[in-house]
């Protein structure tokens, strides 16, 4: 049953994306491009400096606040997993580590922040996005491909940056549904005159489900969370102080299937100077903290990394056609662990620094940016990016780019489980061509071909098979390739909404000639919504390709179509119910062999927004 309703469901979303897009290429072509511009939304972090998204020529995805609400999502991953080239993987349901894999790169190949932190711990790598509580964000930016440039290691696969909420407003909510799942959250931003303030407050309870098949015991979860926000301009500039965190307890199971009891603890605090030093010249000062806090319940192992940034940036125009970016930016970090008995306590320091221009004449568009980073525990690393636009007519638009990227490895890798001392970073080279053509607001629509080489790949090597007799380590022995196509449209028009995409990809390990893992080639992906004077009623469908487990078997994890609907109704303006249905056909599907996922669930939300 479930495959006869998979089936119908990719007919259905194959048949819908195939007849949308021509759309675009039949529609009326009388918009100007700066009418198109007007229509899209800013984003900072393709190049540091607030961009309309049409205009930048990274390859990038803006969710905002309005999205996220319309769509009734529960988490940030419930919201990346319906994007174009992005794969997400659990191990069990909610609140269990979620891992993301950017067009075929490896989880921890994706650089993470929260305005303008980053959140990557120095032990495992993987940001813990299933503690961030979405009632607290306001977008989500994510940008496709190598991005050491700007953002030093990390960034081999891409970015995403997610920004908390400000501005002037006032709600609170109550979320409730299966597993008895239990969400309470405020907020408060204002501003009076120069003064700037915020608090968001967020408590969720969930019974979960079994995290492994072979288990009926629930994995609870539960999350505590404050965003505390206070500025103030002081003539040309502008100073903002921001708490994050997050604590609670998750029930899982280790890399030996072991059940586990963990209490985390996630904080970052920052403060951000702004300075308007001339007309061309704007300076920003970055300082900020983040610690990251694991321990298990059952032994005194834990985890634990904290890291003190400074970011200097200055943005500097010059004349009518250049925008440079230029600045320092400095980590020092400890990452401590304790596991099975053993473990390590380790210092490094990194320096980047990083130029980038940006520049446009006539038709013509050039982003070239260079970063040397020098690091404590290796050479130095020296990466760069060089991309070209065309602007062909006043509807399409052409992209030509390269870019490298760095990942030195971790704490863990070095000296955890299998660790490797003498390992050595992690690169990557990738080219993409686009095609953007958007002939008015109503229709937009891109094709992206792309291919990620990362060398020096890190992987866990078992001379003994696994069978114990001689102990494996950490390598640099693995080589990878993505090659793929991106086709993606959007419709928008009155009260209807429709998102389409499609991803087809080879993710390869050029070593063993296997599909990486989790990563599937072939995911597409459909939104359509009606938005009502005071309602709005959505669906999304969303089919993923089979996928390899892991690098050290042969299972392969089917592959699955999800339904989720959601609808939202408002009442004066202040009250707003909200209602999302999981998983509609209740498939059966597995994103990591032997771990459960939700079934057909139903979640409710009541909120009261004040946005003055």
């Amino acid at each position: 049953m479930h495959n006869n309703n998979r089936i119908t469901a990719v007919s259905a979303s194959i048949s819908v994306l195939l007849a949308l897009l021509p759309i675009a290429a039949l529609a009326e072509q009388t918009q100007a491009t700066q009418n198109n511009l007007e229509s899209s939304p800013l984003i900072v972090t393709a190049t540091r400096t607030a961009s309309n998204v049409d205009q930048v020529l990274a390859t990038s995805i803006v969710i905002d606040r309005k999205e996220i609400l319309e769509s009734q999502a529960l988490t940030i991953a419930d919201v990346l997993r319906n994007q174009t080239s992005i794969n997400v993987a659990s191990n069990g349901g909610p609140g269990q580590t979620s891992s993301i894999f950017i067009r075929g790169a490896e989880s921890d190949h994706t650089l993470i922040m929260i305005d303008g932190v980053k959140m990557n711990p120095g032990t495992i790598g993987v940001t813990a996005i299933q503690n961030i509580p979405l009632n607290m964000v306001d977008r989500i930016e994510v940008i496709m491909g190598p991005r050491s440039t700007l953002y030093g290691s990390d960034a081999l696969g891409g970015v995403i940056q997610i920004f908390t909420r400000k501005g002037e407003a006032t709600e609170a909510g109550w979320r409730f549904g299966s597993y008895n799942t239990q969400e309470l959250s405020a907020s408060y931003h204002m501003r009076k005159g120069d003064v700037r303030m915020g608090i968001d407050l967020s408590g969720a309870r969930t019974d979960g489900i079994p995290a492994r098949i072979d288990t009926t015991e629930d994995s609870p979860y539960s999350n505590d969370s404050i965003n505390l926000k206070l500025g103030n301009t002081f003539g040309n500039t502008e100073l903002d102080f921001q708490f994050l965190g997050s604590s609670g307890r998750t029930d899982y199971y280790d890399f030996v299937l072991t059940p586990v009891a963990q209490d985390y603890t996630n904080t970052t605090s920052s403060l951000n100077a702004r300075i308007n030093a001339t007309d061309n010249w704007v300076s920003k000062l970055l300082l900020s903290y983040f610690e990251d806090d694991i321990q298990q319940r059952q032994s005194a192992d834990y985890l634990k990394t904290t890291r003190y940034e400074v970011d200097w940036q200055n943005d500097i125009v010059i004349g009518s056609a250049n925008l440079v970016t230029a600045g320092i930016q400095t980590y020092r970090e400890n990452a401590q662990s304790l596991s099975f008995g053993s473990g390590f306590d380790e210092d490094t320091d990194t320096v980047g620094l990083y130029v980038q221009d940006q520049f446009e004449s006539g038709a013509n568009q050039l982003t070239a940016g260079l970063r040397y980073t020098d690091l404590s525990s290796f050479d130095g690393k020296t990466t760069g990016e060089l991309s070209y636009g065309y602007q062909a007519s006043k509807e399409a638009k052409l992209i030509a780019s390269y870019a490298t990227g760095f990942r030195a490895p971790g704490s863990t890798d070095r000296f955890g489980f299998g660790g490797n001392p003498y390992l050595v970073p992690e690169t990557s080279q990738s080219i993409e061509l686009s095609a953007r053509f958007n002939p008015s607001s109503v229709h937009r629509s891109r094709i992206s071909i792309f291919q990620n080489d990362i060398d020096n790949l890190i992987n866990y090597v078992d001379p003994d098979g696994f069978n114990g007799a001689l102990p494996g380590r950490n390598e640099n022995i693995d080589k990878t390739r993505t090659r793929g196509v991106e086709l993606a449209y959007s419709f928008r028009k009155g009260a209807y909404v429709v998102d389409a995409a499609a991803t087809l990809q080879n993710p390869e390990d050029l070593t063993t000639n296997k599909q990486l893992a989790r990563r599937a080639k072939e995911k597409y992906n459909l939104t359509g919504r009606y938005i009502g004077g005071d309602y709005s009623v959505s669906a999304e469908l969303t089919y993923t390709g089979e996928r390899p487990d892991s690098a050290y078997s042969d299972i392969i994890l089917d592959a699955f179509t999800l339904l989720n609907l959601s609808a939202t109704k408002s009442f004066n303006d202040r009250i707003n119910l909200g209602l999302r249905l999981e998983n509609i056909t209740d498939e059966d599907y597995q994103l990591a062999d032997g771990f459960n996922t939700p079934g057909r669930s139903a979640f409710f939300d009541i909120r009261y927004m004040n946005r003055r």
